[in-house]
């Protein structure tokens, strides 16, 4: 048999030859069938190509801190806001929005970590109004991972500020808060410090408040609450953040940073990476490096931020990853602001427009925040209204300036934020001189005559021994900034007014225009 089956061509015969029968070539069809060779085994299926590997993550992690936000979500003069800082994160620093679930953020591969120095939500109307509720909001959705506990977090009721901290999604740091007495702080109790981890790093996070937190809260506010000295609290916080797995630690505070070098100095084996805070007598925010901690000073609201950029090794052992940290202060001006944060805003300013809309004056200049005029105007209407021999706020009470143009009720609450009721007390002239002379002291009613002397409206010298009747807040009454009025009227009288009230009620009386200026109707 030929093995090669190609030479089994058929060829042509006469038709007369062809008597091979039909079984005969079936035969001969099966035969020729036996003399196939087996075919070779198909190819094998190729593997499939490789997926491109993955972009290495970044050995980097971006921490972005804000200072005070006292609900400034609106830009001032043109800069900052809320909205224009999300759009900037997010176009520039690649964040993603919140709220954050467990301390981790909603995005994968995460490089940030968003923090505030805590004091968040007293100031403009569409945060105050509200009682910190749209500030709480927005930050949330900003992806904050914690705050420092402000001093003002607690100007507002216990339930405030419990709502506006569930309300927001991140926790409120104050490693110096001690809680005396279980019973009366309830939910007040804040953690120490907290760790979020990104990128393979872990950041501790540990919160200071401020002293005045529990000294200047209104009555029953803080009630078995204690501040502790800072370094004792870091004492503790630092080595447990430590033990935690903390491979960098940094530190948010309701206080002015550098005021923390003397002990950071003396704990260099704390390896605090960062300090940022604020209240240093200037909103400029600054930055300054010592050792290997960077002190970063900021200012209050949304035109700025702090940028530290946090650089490691994975490789390295727990706590040992860090290797380099490079920071820069970021002003917040034009850009593209975050549409869902804007909208939200833009929600709260028509709820607070429609409550607070009202006009009730005109002034053609406006009147400085801590201008001599503001306190004509505030005090001095409180006073009006009130039918009182004088009143005394706090300077501190006054959070902004009157803006030129129209007045409206929403302006006495940007300026006027703090929820606070007015009371009156008896005090003795001796007595009344010392309350004066406080720094803090915003008055109508009396004027400066001397060192310790005052004299009273019709231009007469205090009488030490006559009994003068007085218009203050609940907030000094109870020992706030220094004040004695407890301790000099046991029983005072209870208004049951809000202090806006009678400033509202004496603009609103003088009907001032364009032509009437209000600067010009305060005496």
């Amino acid at each position: 048999m030929n093995p090669n089956p190609l030479s089994l061509r058929p060829f042509r015969r006469p038709s007369r030859q062809l008597t091979l029968s039909s079984g005969a070539l079936v035969l001969a069809l099966g035969a020729l069938a036996g003399c196939e060779k087996t075919p070779p085994p198909a190819p094998a299926t190729p593997p499939p190509a490789a997926e491109p590997a993955k972009p290495a993550v970044p050995s980097e992690v971006t921490v972005l801190v804000t200072g005070s936000a006292r609900g400034q979500l609106l830009p001032v003069d043109g800069k900052g806001g809320a909205a224009e800082l999300m759009g900037r994160w997010v176009n520039d620093e690649k964040h993603c929005a919140g709220p954050l679930k467990d301390g981790q953020a909603t995005c994968p591969d995460a490089g940030t970590l968003a923090l505030t120095t805590g004091d968040l939500w007293t100031g403009p109307a569409i945060s105050s109004f509200f009682l910190g509720a749209p500030t709480a909001e927005v930050m949330g959705h900003m992806g904050f991972a914690a705050s420092a506990l402000g001093n003002h977090e607690l100007s507002y009721a216990k339930d405030s500020f419990l709502k506006n901290r569930t309300a927001g999604g991140f926790p409120f740091l104050a490693a110096n808060l001690k809680v005396t007495d279980a019973t009366l702080a309830k939910d007040l109790s804040m953690p120490a410090f907290q760790v979020y981890e990104r990128r393979g790093l872990k950041i501790a996070v540990v919160g200071l408040t401020s002293q005045k937190t529990v000294r200047t809260a209104m009555s029953g506010r803080a009630e078995g609450l204690e501040v502790t000295p800072n370094e004792d609290a870091l004492s503790t916080a630092i080595p447990e953040a430590r033990k935690a797995g903390a491979d960098v630690v940094v530190v948010v505070a309701d206080q002015c940073p550098t005021d923390l070098q003397p002990v950071l100095a003396k704990h260099a084996d704390w390896k605090v990476s960062l300090v940022a805070g604020g209240r240093c007598g200037t909103d400029a925010p600054g930055v300054k490096t010592e050792g290997d901690t960077t002190y970063a000073s900021l200012g209050r609201g949304f035109d700025s931020y702090l940028r530290a950029q946090l650089k490691f090794d994975p490789a390295k052992a727990a706590g040992q990853k860090l290797t380099g940290v490079d920071t820069k202060v970021v002003e917040v001006a034009g850009g593209t602001p975050d549409a869902e944060t804007a909208k939200r805003i833009a929600e709260w300013q028509t709820k607070v427009d429609q409550a607070l809309g009202r006009k009730i004056g005109f002034t053609k200049t406006g009147i400085p925040q801590d201008s001599p005029l503001m306190a004509k105007w505030v005090a001095g209407a409180v006073r009006t209204q009130l039918n009182t021999d004088g009143a005394i706020l706090n300077k501190g009470g006054i959070r902004n300036g009157l803006a030129k143009g129209e007045v409206t009720l929403g302006s006495v609450y940007s300026a006027m934020p703090f929820e606070n009721s007015l009371l009156t007390v008896k005090l003795k002239g001796e007595d009344l001189a010392k309350q004066l002379a406080n720094p803090d002291a915003l008055v109508a009613g009396f004027t400066a005559a001397g060192k310790g002397k005052f004299k009273d409206a019709q231009g007469k010298a205090l009488d030490p021994k006559k009994e003068y009747t007085v218009a203050t807040v609940e907030y000094l009454y109870f020992g706030g900034d220094g004040f004695d009025f407890e301790k000099l009227d046991t029983d005072p009288a209870e208004t049951g007014m809000a202090w806006q009230t009678p400033v509202v009620e004496w603009t609103e009386a003088q009907a001032s225009t364009e032509a009437k200026p209000l600067e010009k109707l305060v005496k």
